[in-house]
């Protein structure tokens, strides 16, 4: 589950993600952040479920939820999890995303201490890496 097959990371994403547990990623785009619309892929889906946040699954269209999360500086988002309303498709949006992500970023959402946390991988430093695994325990 540490990302999405769609998703091709470089050797410094690919070792970030991999020292994260219970990660999903996901890329950036720039509809995602003019238009404040992403879908929800398959590795976030699971996480979601696998953290018994909410099976998109059981979701009908138009029905949705908002859960609280956090960037890795600490800063708060709120996380919009839905079903959009014509044709049911499943989205998720990041409150904030535009000042974390640029178009084609990778992102990964994971979880510590029961809390999302969300994480810029592209823009992650190799000292970075230390602090992020060892944050969630790895190391």
């Amino acid at each position: 589950m540490k990302k999405a097959k769609s998703i091709k990371l470089s050797k410094k994403e690919q070792i970030i993600v991999d020292n994260i547990p219970l990660c999903a990623t996901f890329r950036v785009t720039k509809t995602i952040l003019t238009k404040n619309i992403q879908d929800c892929n398959s590795s976030l889906r699971q996480l979601l479920k696998d953290q018994e946040i909410v099976d998109m699954d059981k979701l009908e269209a138009g029905q949705g939820i908002k859960v609280e999360g956090t960037f890795l500086d600490g800063s708060e988002t709120i996380i919009s999890i839905y079903r959009s309303q014509t044709r049911g498709d499943k989205r998720i949006w990041f409150k904030g995303l535009k000042e974390y992500a640029d178009a084609d970023d990778v992102m990964a959402m994971f979880f510590k201490d029961g809390k999302i946390i969300l994480q810029n991988v592209t823009k992650a430093t190799m000292v970075g890496l230390f602090v992020i695994t060892s944050s969630v325990g790895v190391l």
